[in-house]
């Protein structure tokens, strides 16, 4: 795939919000202050950074570690039952992945807490250095990205396997440049995974011809040999429960489109509920919330048709930059999160693995191409914009989950806050959404007018 857009290309048009915010201005203070190009640097902010999110999982928010207990009941209930009735909203994967830290652990609760941790602090060395080793002159700024993302995320990062998705997909963006089949590979080893990294593989595809079919052998053929597996070992059944296992959810707290009922809930407007289902989700109920639900539905149709659009006119184009395809993959991300019922605060996650990677990207590129400075501008800008949704989620939970969720003399004073905390977020990851479409409108669409023309 190309890594430098055309320099036959007309200069584009900056956005006003690119004027306004100077990103660049507040990068390049960040990194010359605080001396964030040197490794020692960067070594010493990692280590301080990790060992603040272990000790704040350790002695604030120790209920964080709830889905780890979760996986290790359940692995230890697949060995009496089997796979074919073990955590039926996973794909079957999954269980391979969950049963590691079981033997790490040795089949204890607490062992399998502290190996499954280790795992992921483990696979974020492993990116870390990956970023530093491929990221050309910007190595320094993709890992102090992903360093702060983990910090601002919290405990949670270690605490779910949605951060092998995230690396996952940043691996794929990173090999795109010259392993064509391993970067569908890996993003085959994601989708079979957590499911939604199958939509990712277009994006990966936007190159020439000998680049798209080897990028989606390495995908396909990852992918379906999974599949067998999994259908050998744990039938059909088990194969597409996953399928099927979301389409019975409500409205979940977080969601965007939940934004309003819980502003009024908080402010006394209306008739509220908020329980927890058996998605082990907390879901609100009550006034026009099924209106508001059946808007997310139509807005997940509508996204996905969106996305539809967009890879075929990707894919038409057949000359697109690596840095394009990451902002494509950023794009399939923020549209899932924006139009969906459900935002977990895991779901942040999926953002940081390709963001770092897009950062890393550009890195590799020459100054002097076109567009450069642009897209070095604007990727800055989502860059910040992505840290700031993370600070507000991690306020959200765990810190302010209490007072959104429970009803208590005391909680009820801190829920208004925390709404607002709350609505901010979805806000401003929705305005996220809108001003990533438009960047990839620009070298998609733009590139299919001038086909027709």
């Amino acid at each position: 795939m190309a890594e430098t857009p055309q320099a036959s290309q007309p200069p584009e048009r900056w956005h006003l919000s690119e004027l306004l915010v100077a990103p660049e201005r507040i990068v390049s203070h960040f990194f010359d202050r605080w001396n964030l190009r040197s490794g020692r640097m960067q070594l010493l902010i990692w280590a301080i950074g990790r060992l603040a999110v272990l000790l704040t999982w350790a002695l604030i928010n120790p209920e964080t570690q709830g889905d780890v207990v979760y996986y290790y009941e359940h692995i230890a209930y697949m060995f009496q039952v089997g796979p074919a009735a073990t955590m039926t909203e996973y794909p079957t994967p999954v269980l391979w992945l969950l049963t590691l830290p079981w033997y790490l652990g040795f089949g204890t609760q607490t062992g399998y807490v502290v190996a499954f941790v280790l795992l992921m602090l483990a696979l974020d060395v492993a990116f870390t250095l990956s970023l530093w080793r491929w990221g050309g002159r910007l190595r320094s700024h993709a890992v102090t990205f992903w360093t702060l993302f983990v910090v601002f995320i919290g405990p949670t990062v270690y605490l779910r396997f949605d951060l092998v998705t995230s690396v996952l997909a940043g691996w794929s963006l990173l090999l795109l440049r010259r392993h064509w089949t391993a970067s569908g590979a890996l993003a085959g080893i994601g989708a079979a995974i957590k499911l939604w990294p199958a939509l990712l593989w277009p994006a990966l595809c936007g190159g020439s011809r000998p680049q798209r079919i080897r990028t989606s052998i390495g995908f396909w053929l990852t992918g379906g040999l999974l599949a067998l597996i999994s259908l050998i070992w744990a039938g059909w059944d088990r194969l597409i429960s996953p399928l099927t296992w979301q389409s019975g959810r409500g409205l979940q707290v977080e969601s965007v489109w939940a934004t309003i009922p819980m502003l009024a809930r908080a402010v006394g407007i209306g008739d509220y509920a908020v329980t927890i289902s058996r998605f082990q989700a907390f879901e609100i109920y009550g006034t026009g919330v099924p209106f508001w639900s059946t808007l997310a539905t139509i807005a997940t149709v509508i996204g996905m048709l969106m996305l539809i659009v967009v890879f075929a006119l990707w894919w038409r184009r057949g000359h697109g930059t690596t840095s394009q395809a990451a902002l494509l993959m950023i794009l399939v991300i923020l549209t899932m999160i924006v139009t969906n019922k459900t935002f977990s605060p895991q779901y942040m996650i999926w953002l940081g693995g390709p963001m770092a990677a897009a950062i890393a990207l550009l890195g590799c590129r020459r100054p002097d191409t076109a567009n450069y400075a642009l897209d070095r501008r604007r990727l800055w800008l989502i860059c910040l914009t992505i840290l700031t949704i993370t600070i507000l989620t991690g306020i959200v939970f765990p810190l302010g989950y209490d007072p959104l969720v429970r009803d208590s003399y005391i909680t009820r004073y801190w829920r208004l806050p925390v709404t607002i905390v709350l609505a901010l977020r979805n806000l401003l990851i929705t305005a996220l959404l809108g001003y990533v479409l438009r960047l990839v409108k620009g070298f998609v669409w733009t590139t299919a007018k001038e086909r027709r023309a």
